[in-house]
């Protein structure tokens, strides 16, 4: 799969420190071995509308996600260029695909820095990666920068701070205590093309797992999944203007997505 890269960014490091590495076992994968592994998924994985979801549970500072929006938007140039997308030729038809894309893809890291960055050793993390690709695409594919508190930036900021979670997606942490892993929200997106708006809700790790279960089961729980809670309905450039909800309780102390905020 041809694909084009909208990042630019220092060379990569497999490792920030080896007290990270003795701490949280964390070791980057190198985005050669990311792209031959992503190579290996079939094409239709990559279709602009719907867009497939990807939900990476140990996200480090995003090297998995960041090459999985860099092949959407690749794929979202070329059908905007050939005039076939859902919803339409237009600039607002690209930026609705765009944002849908980006939408799609979910991270959870125990690690704030790795999250939100901004802090000495690091300086790359997923929020800002993901945001930085996107509006170098659209300077690709416009020719002009977009500006940070353009609706479009806006919304895209609001996603990434709902997709990109602080969160453990082990059940119990290192000193044995459950991780409360369930309550981790997750943002539903319904995108309509014809419309190009989008319906916001929201659920949980545990009701997604617990219906993936019941799917597999001939057994029916008396006490199934809930639904997901409709959260907003609107125009897509619109989406920023929900409330923030992502809030997650881990290991008894409930804490945001936001760096030093209870």
């Amino acid at each position: 799969m041809g694909v084009t890269t909208f990042e630019d960014f220092e060379p990569e490091r497999l490792v920030k420190s080896s007290q990270r590495v003795r701490d949280l076992a964390e070791v980057f994968t190198p985005g050669n071995i990311v792209d031959e592994m992503l190579d290996l998924l079939p094409h239709e994985m990559w279709q602009v509308h719907p867009s497939k979801a990807f939900l990476e549970p140990a996200v480090g500072n995003g090297n998995f996600v960041s090459a999985i929006l860099s092949r959407k938007l690749s794929l979202l140039d070329a059908d905007y260029r050939s005039g076939s997308l859902p919803a339409g030729s237009s600039q607002n038809g690209a930026e609705f695909h765009a944002l849908e894309a980006l939408a799609s893809i979910y991270g959870v890291d125990i690690s704030e820095d790795n999250i939100i960055g901004g802090t000495p050793g690091h300086e790359i993390a997923c929020r800002p990666r993901l945001l930085e690709i996107l509006r170098r695409w659209h300077t690709a594919i416009f020719g002009d920068e977009i500006a940070p508190d353009s609706s479009f930036m806006k919304s895209a900021q609001w996603i990434v701070e709902h997709n990109m979670i602080i969160g453990n997606m082990l059940e119990r942490d290192g000193d044995g205590k459950p991780t409360n892993r369930d309550e981790i929200p997750i943002i539903e997106y319904l995108w309509s093309p014809e419309s190009l708006s989008v319906t916001v809700s929201r659920t949980t790790f545990g009701d997604i797992r617990m219906e993936a279960e019941e799917e597999g089961s001939d057994v029916l729980s008396l006490f199934g999944p809930s639904a997901p809670l409709e959260l907003w309905s609107g125009r897509f450039e619109e989406l920023y203007e929900i409330q923030r909800e992502a809030r997650v309780s881990l290991s008894g102390a409930v804490a945001s997505n936001s760096r030093g905020k209870k």
